[in-house]
């Protein structure tokens, strides 16, 4: 039988090091939608979890440099994906060049 791979004692490890560093830095809020990070209580909308910055799925290895605290809609919402829609609609896109050398 297949055993998940969030169960794994490194990833375990890992996810502990990343919410310890996360409280110590004072993150409290979501860096994608802004919403107060929960650190007590987990599966809800605002619990503080875990998130892969390059996903497992597209190579991305379980360490704390790869590693980043959001909430768990965020964390959900974004899958495999690059970063949620709502959060690519607020960086700005930059200036087209205009020059006309060639």
């Amino acid at each position: 039988m297949a055993t998940s791979r969030t169960g794994t004692t490194q990833w375990i490890r890992v996810r502990d090091a990343a919410i310890r560093n996360a409280k110590t830095e004072g993150i409290d809020r979501c860096p994608f939608c802004s919403v107060l990070l929960d650190y007590d209580q987990g599966r809800q909308p605002n619990s503080a979890e875990v998130d892969h910055i390059v996903p497992h799925s597209k190579g991305g290895k379980d360490v704390l440099a790869n590693t980043r605290v959001c909430c768990r809609r965020c964390n959900q919402s974004r899958g495999s994906r690059a970063l949620p829609k709502a959060f690519r609609a607020s960086i700005p896109s930059r200036p087209l060049k205009t020059s006309r050398q060639w």
